[in-house]
């Protein structure tokens, strides 16, 4: 112990670990503001899986989730499951592991260029820009299916693979391979992504030898196996979200989708994405520039350099490989470019980044001062966006992460109820009926609850018009009200507003009573 604390590059690793870790806890559960529909169902089930054994709809201890037209992985509401025990329904219970998995990202990612460079200062180096890296940031601070635990999967892997390379030990191959066999069950977009990488890693390492291939691959091809069995189980079940959102959802024709998928490919690789405008999604970028750290472009285009120049080496061929497939799985849906599902590329492009802050270090190991300037410009160039992120983002977000939506469709429950009368709820609102059952901690399973507790979900304004006297009706800001309804309150930027206040555009619901034309 005594030893470690006199090795001070243990005990600057140590230090910026501690403070990079503090910026990724500070306020988890407030910011992002309010709570995605996402993030309220893997909350829910989480808990019911917890404290009862069962999904929403009763499936005892399920593979996968049903939700809202689509199959949610296991690993993350598996994840919230145990915390539910010991920590409060919210926004913060439901983060927490993807907030862990964020630290891990940067600390793994800082113990891979060690291992690939031998360098601690590029490891430092690397630790730093990883975690300020606004694509991984935003992405630990919410639970939107679990795109940042496969991210965290698919790093991890390459860590295996790298220490592969210099290790006569064949157990970083198979730890590799099963963690690629976690990503087909972190995220949808995983299931084909896993493949992907496992592809370029063979294509790259087969000289290893067939013995370390088959170690490799085996636990991905066991978890290929369990999900077939699921999928012949749940007939149309494991591609039924795709048939919405794929790029032949409206049926185009063969050119038409092909010519879609390359647009979609190219702008994963787009300045606009990568630097200027992320994807426009405020869940998924903030609005603040792009997904990169703009100082980090030189260094990854170098890295690039750099491994193009070394061909030859299984290493440069692997990550050339993975960058190239990564994107694939996401292009292949309508919405592009995408942060959530486009996100299996930064780890390739975290490699590059590593290739090229050795180099740097390498140019001017004879001026270790302008090397430590430089890299103090480069964490500094973060300031804005977090500065941003801590101040004007949540605000910009509050519509976007449905904040106040919960608790309003709590108070809109509680006074039907006080009535005993029923509750309308529009379904413009995006699954208004699994916030409330959240915010309720409602007992599973869905279906009965929501017909005992006199909750219905309407769709259109002609059952909207059909209800009585004393209803309670909770509509979105586009939806028409019956004449004779009556403005209890509505919720604005996150906060809920007391009548008499004068609807607006903006506002993200609207609570009524009906009293009758």
């Amino acid at each position: 112990m005594r030893a470690a604390l006199r090795n001070p590059w243990l005990v600057a690793a140590a230090g910026l670990g501690i403070a990079l870790a503090a910026l990724y806890l500070a306020g988890i559960g407030s910011n992002p503001p309010g709570l995605y529909d996402d993030e309220a169902s893997i909350g829910y089930n989480a808990w019911t899986i917890a404290h009862f054994g069962v999904d929403q709809y009763g499936n005892h201890v399920p593979l996968f989730f049903a939700d809202f037209g689509d199959y949610k992985g296991p690993v993350a509401t598996y994840l919230v499951a145990p915390l539910t025990w010991i920590m409060p329904s919210g926004a913060t219970v439901v983060r927490v592991p993807s907030v862990l998995a964020g630290i891990a990202i940067f600390l793994i990612a800082a113990r891979l260029a060690y291992v690939l460079t031998g360098s601690q200062l590029v490891a430092l180096i690397t630790m730093a820009l990883t975690a300020l890296q606004p694509w991984l940031f935003l992405q630990s601070h919410t639970m939107l299916e679990g795109n940042i635990l496969m991210v965290l999967c698919i790093l991890v892997a390459c860590w295996c693979l790298a220490e592969a390379q210099r290790s006569t030990s064949n157990r970083w191959w198979t730890a590799a391979g099963v963690a690629l066999a976690l990503t087909v069950y972190c995220y949808s977009v995983g299931r084909l992504l896993a493949a992907l990488v496992a592809l370029a890693a063979v294509v790259a390492f087969h000289r290893a030898g067939r013995a370390r291939m088959l170690r490799l691959l085996f636990p991905l091809a066991a978890a290929y196996v369990v999900l077939g069995a699921w999928a012949l189980a749940n007939p149309g079940a494991l591609f039924q979200r795709f048939q919405n959102v794929g790029l032949f959802a409206d049926n185009p024709s063969m050119l038409t989708a092909v010519g879609r998928f390359i647009g979609n490919y190219l702008s994963y690789f787009s300045p606009n994405f990568l630097l200027l405008h992320g994807d426009g999604n405020y869940r998924q970028t903030t609005g603040f520039g792009g997904v990169l750290l703009d100082a980090t472009l030189p260094l990854i285009l170098a890295g690039a350099v750099r491994l193009a120049m070394t061909w030859r080496r299984p290493w440069a061929r692997f990550v050339f490989a993975g960058t190239l497939l990564a994107p694939v799985p996401a292009a292949l849906t309508l919405a592009a470019p995408h942060a959530l599902r486009g996100a299996g590329l930064l780890p390739f492009l975290l490699l590059f980044m590593i290739e090229g802050t050795e180099w740097l270090v390498q140019a001017l190991r004879a001026k270790p001062a302008l090397v430590a300037a430089l890299a103090a410009v480069s964490v500094a160039s973060a300031a804005p966006y977090f500065v941003d992120f801590f101040t004007v983002y949540p605000a910009r977000a509050a519509n976007a992460f449905e904040a106040g939506e919960a608790p309003a469709l709590q108070r809109a429950y509680a006074i039907a109820q006080q009535g005993d009368h029923r509750l309308l709820l529009s379904a413009s609102l995006n699954q208004p009926a699994m916030q409330l059952m959240y915010a309720l901690l409602a007992p599973p399973p869905q279906n009965p609850f929501v017909a005992t507790a006199r909750l219905t979900v309407v769709s259109n304004a002609a059952q909207l018009a059909g209800a009585s006297v004393g209803d309670v009706i909770v509509v979105g800001p586009s939806d028409t009200v019956p004449p004779g309804a009556r403005l209890l309150f509505l919720v604005r930027d996150g906060q809920q507003h007391d009548a008499p206040v004068a609807p607006m555009g903006n506002d993200l619901l609207r609570v009524y009573v009906e009293g009758g034309a």
